[in-house]
């Protein structure tokens, strides 16, 4: 490796070790004002870890924005906050936004999707979840057609091929 490389590394490593805890911190306080039932203090601490892409408090806020907690009911915001936690691999938020795209928006190739992507994954501890995905996923099915199918299966592939590793650790 490169010197100039290596200081980068060293540097990122430094700016990542003095920004996690802080992160942690406002997490751990988001997921303590919810447990008081607090909801505007847990959305506003979330919001910025949320923007930051930690896939916790992404997922936080679509349940939020599902449930109308501390903010708007906004079924299309939740969504949106889930595909992007799901999107990073957070298993809740997958099933969260493909029951969303199924049961609200009638969107059935990503609902598909997603669920699909759950069934395939080698997820140690997530079978009965696994089974609903499936299950769920099978009953979409039948509303499509074999070429909305082959496209939905599809893309969980290529989801599953581009997050290969994140989908063998979770």
């Amino acid at each position: 490796m490169s010197r100039l490389f290596k200081r980068f590394l060293l540097s990122l490593t430094l700016v990542v070790a003095m920004v996690c805890p802080a992160l942690a911190d406002n997490l751990e306080d988001a997921k303590t004002a919810v447990k008081k039932r607090d909801y505007n203090t847990a959305y506003s601490l979330y919001i910025p870890l949320a923007e930051q892409g930690n896939q916790e408090a992404q997922y936080a806020l679509g349940q939020m924005y599902s449930k109308g907690l501390g903010t708007e009911q906004n079924v299309t915001t939740a969504a949106s906050w889930y595909e992007k936690a799901a999107d990073q691999g957070h298993l809740l938020s997958q099933v969260q936004v493909g029951r969303i795209y199924f049961l609200i928006t009638n969107e059935l190739v990503k609902a598909h999707k997603w669920l699909n992507v759950i069934t395939l994954r080698k997820i140690e501890g997530a079978k009965k979840l696994q089974l609903f995905a499936k299950q769920m996923r099978n009953d979409i099915a039948k509303e499509m057609t074999p070429e909305e199918i082959e496209q939905a299966e599809k893309e969980a592939q290529d989801w599953i091929t581009k997050n290969e590793n994140l989908a063998k650790t979770q």
